[in-house]
């Protein structure tokens, strides 16, 4: 018997009914023992109880006055981030029922979770829209990212307190609008205290014992219950499961782990020589709250010799620093291999979207497809596509990239895991059923989206492993495994299905390249006479072409070259010079020609007008033109020429997302329209109105 068996089922009898009293006073539902439960039949009782009571309790805190609490946020965030960091998003976001995060269960103040998901990704879309001029507008934006960037956070930041509802019982709301003691400190969010506790039982809801055909995915064998007492977050790191029953572990190709949608949690993987896996990625359970998760198999594809063996996957221990209580092994239904039923196929090929071949792409590329699949239902069921789950095997981070999976045009949300290498989709069409395929027709899937960032990186959408791809057919319920399809292991990238795994689909990989910039002439201000001793005479204008990323321009520098009629002091003359947009703003100067100091440019003339303001060039087509102030030393019909080479008058030119060092073309020089100087002239001659005549004395006329 196990240390809490020894410790606690002792006081069992003792503390049953009051604590059946208790859980039937708060709502919960109590459910006696039998006369004749064992120890442990009652030891699990009692611990099912406490996690009710402990999740009950948790929604009487829900409840609470709300009370102002500052939050100051100093990382980004985006979809898949956990930590308290999401849990005050929520907050802040819950606290304007404009941008509350509206799903199943949540949305209104208390019911914040730590996980970044869909649902508050779509909260901060509508956040950013709703401060539009503080979040989007000096970014160049109109429509939001649903990632919390620098602009989001200091937007945030600069909400000094928001009302939420305590979630632990009894505690007390601190004063609205209250500063920190500390002159001119700056509010910060108290880390939250590390749970010490965690409940484990099995979930009430078992599947049922039945079969699991050979080749099958995602068999259900048992659910489990995790519960986080009320004095903090409790971190997982995976659970430990054991394959028991009379059973060979060969029957299984993998163990896979299974949230409450359906979605997996981290990698499948196999059996060590204890029997034994540690299934799931890290993650948190916030206090007071639960996790329901199965435990699942998938199925090896000939279990002929293994048919009518009974198998059962076990909950045996829980990776985590907290104290775990609850009985252990946790064992739900026992399923029977069976090698005879024809359960539902597919067939696959590369889907109708995909690139086929390795890309370079800019940053700031939009709507471009990195990889599709097509799956094709075969003749025995319709088939439901439950999810998929995309390894990203480039080296860019996951804030590099935006993207959904497509499929029929429709976009889907996906889930980062933490350490941004898979992203999965959760289809819940249908009920939740997912996207059908009747059979003998197909459906693509599609990773589609944004270049935001890598410069230099590459991004690559693969599926590792076969089961990756999950797949329910309609009429027996099972989780369908895809064929390898491939008849070799294709060259790295190739856009091919492999006859091995990891990966299994290979996509063709994308090479994000800098953002650049083209320079060239405009006829916006094409040749014309200009007048001396006058504001705003257009020198010329020029045309940039910028793509990928906003390119900022640190130094800017033309030559001018005047005609025979003046002298290469008369560039002095030229003053007040201005570079503005095709809206009439300035963008830099002003600044005045110099004869003597043409060592800012690379042409030869008769002198220079160089600025100094850094200037942001924006992604697309721009017009810009000089224009300055001509001196009464510039004679009549001298020209004015300026030239300049972008590749090495245009200097300190970097990259706005990925701050590289950028080298803008052509090499060689532009030249701008050729202007004409016409100093004002003025002619007075007889008219011939009005004619000679006689006039009358004191009459007007």
């Amino acid at each position: 018997m196990s240390n809490f068996k020894r410790t606690k089922v002792a006081k069992a009898t003792s503390v049953f009914v009051s604590l059946m009293t208790g859980a039937l006073l708060m709502g919960g539902v109590g459910i006696l023992p039998a006369a004749a439960a064992t120890a442990d039949e009652l030891q699990a009782q009692i611990t099912a109880l406490l996690a009710q009571i402990s999740l009950l309790q948790s929604q009487i805190g829900a409840v609470s006055p709300s009370a102002s609490v500052s939050f100051t946020f100093t990382k980004n965030l985006k979809q898949g981030s956990t930590g308290v960091d999401v849990l005050n998003l929520q907050k802040v976001l819950n606290s304007n029922a404009a941008t509350r995060v509206a799903v199943s269960g949540a949305g209104s103040p208390g019911s914040e979770t730590s996980y970044f998901g869909p649902a508050t990704r779509a909260a901060i879309v509508k956040f950013q829209e709703l401060y539009t001029s503080a979040i989007l507008a000096p970014v160049g934006l109109t429509t939001g990212t649903g990632t919390v960037g620098p602009s989001t956070r200091a937007k945030l930041n600069s909400m000094s307190s928001v009302s939420v509802v305590p979630t632990t019982p009894g505690a007390t709301p601190t004063t609205p609008g209250a500063t920190p003691t500390t002159p001119g400190a700056t509010p910060t969010t108290p880390t939250p205290a590390t749970g010490t506790g965690l409940g484990v039982v099995a979930a009430a809801n078992q599947p049922a014992n039945s079969m699991a055909p050979q080749g099958a995915a995602r068999v259900p064998f048992t659910k489990v219950v995790l519960t986080a007492g009320n004095d903090g977050d409790v971190a997982v790191s995976g659970l430990v499961v054991e394959r028991t029953g009379l059973a060979a572990d060969a029957a299984f190709s993998e163990a896979v782990l299974l949230d409450e949608s359906g979605v997996q949690i981290g990698i499948a993987k196999t059996f060590n020589s204890d029997h034994r896996v540690t299934l799931g990625d890290s993650f948190i359970i916030p206090k007071g709250t639960s996790r329901t998760l199965t435990i699942a198999g998938n199925m090896t594809a000939d279990n002929s010799t293994r048919a009518g063996q009974v198998a059962y996957l076990s909950l045996v221990g829980v990776n985590t620093t907290a104290t775990v209580t609850g009985s252990l092994p946790i064992s739900g239904a026992g399923q029977t291999i069976n090698a005879s039923l024809v359960i539902g196929t597919v067939t696959m090929q590369r889907g109708s979207t995909d690139p086929g071949s390795s890309q370079t792409k800019e940053v700031g590329t939009k709507d471009y497809t990195f990889s599709a699949v097509k799956v094709t239902a075969g003749s025995t069921e319709r088939v439901y596509l439950k999810s998929v789950r995309w390894n990203q095997t480039g080296s860019v981070s996951s804030s590099d990239v935006s993207v959904s999976t497509y499929v029929d045009g429709v976009s889907y949300p996906m889930i980062i895991s933490t350490d941004g290498k898979y992203y999965t989709t959760n289809f819940t069409d249908n009920g939740g059923k997912g996207v059908l395929i009747d059979k003998g027709f197909s459906k693509d899937l599609a990773v589609k989206g944004e270049v935001k960032g890598g410069s230099n990186r590459t991004i690559d959408f693969d599926i590792a492993k076969r089961r990756d791809l999950y797949l329910v057919g309609e009429l027996y319920n099972f989780g369908i495994t895809p064929p390898q399809t491939g008849a070799s292991v294709p060259t790295a990238d190739t856009a091919a299905f492999s006859s091995s795994e990891d990966p299994w689909y290979d996509s063709a990989q994308v090479t994000v390249s800098a953002g650049n910039m083209t320079v060239s002439t405009s006829n916006a201000a094409s040749s014309q006479n200009i007048a001396v001793n006058l504001n705003n005479q257009p020198f010329g204008a020029f045309t940039t072409d910028v793509k990928g990323e906003p390119i900022s321009v640190g130094r800017i520098a033309f030559n001018i070259t005047l005609g025979s009629e003046a002298t290469a002091a008369d560039v002095d003359d030229l003053t007040n010079i201005t570079l503005v947009d095709e809206n009439g703003a300035v963008i830099a100067g002003p600044a005045d020609g110099t004869a003597a100091d043409s060592a800012y440019t690379t042409s030869s003339g008769d002198g220079s007008v160089v600025f100094t303001d850094t200037v942001v060039f924006p992604t697309g087509l721009h017009t810009y033109t000089l224009k300055g102030k001509v001196g009464t030393d510039v004679t009549t019909n001298t020209t004015i020429t300026a030239s300049t080479t972008p590749s090495a008058d245009f200097a300190t030119v970097t990259g706005q997302n990925t701050g590289n060092t950028i080298t803008p073309s052509p090499a060689s020089a532009i030249t701008l329209s050729q202007m004409t100087v016409k100093a004002g002239a003025l002619t007075i001659s007889v008219s011939s109105v009005a004619i000679a005549q006689s006039v009358i004395a004191n009459k007007t006329i």
